[in-house]
């Protein structure tokens, strides 16, 4: 077991699914992809793997987006239904990260 899976801490597995949150949430919440800020390196090896924080706008914008509009991008966009449960674990835990004035991040390896 590595990765997030490894902490305590909460965690949404996006593997093979979600490459660009930011551009996401743009679509989501309808808000310009310029209003949302990029993401910031926390780690990175140089190889194989990394860790980014989403930028606080992304994540205060994601926790705004209400079912009713999640479930309308998810019909507009065809999604799957693990992909409907994933972008709502996605939102809830952004929600949780503004709640508890906590940062969001993104951990990928190869």
């Amino acid at each position: 077991m590595s990765g997030p899976e490894a902490s305590s801490l909460p965690y949404v597995d996006c593997k093979n699914w979600l490459d660009e949150l930011a551009s996401v949430v743009a679509e989501i919440s309808g808000r310009d992809l310029s209003e949302l800020g990029g993401s910031q390196v926390v780690v990175d090896d140089g190889e194989s793997a990394g860790v980014e924080r989403m930028a606080p706008e992304t994540v205060a914008a994601l926790a705004g987006v209400d079912d009713d509009r999640l479930r309308a991008y998810a019909d507009d966009e065809l999604l799957e239904d693990y992909e409907v449960e994933r972008m709502t674990a996605l939102r809830d835990l952004a929600r949780e990260a503004v709640r508890v004035n906590q940062g969001m991040y993104r951990w990928s390896c190869v």
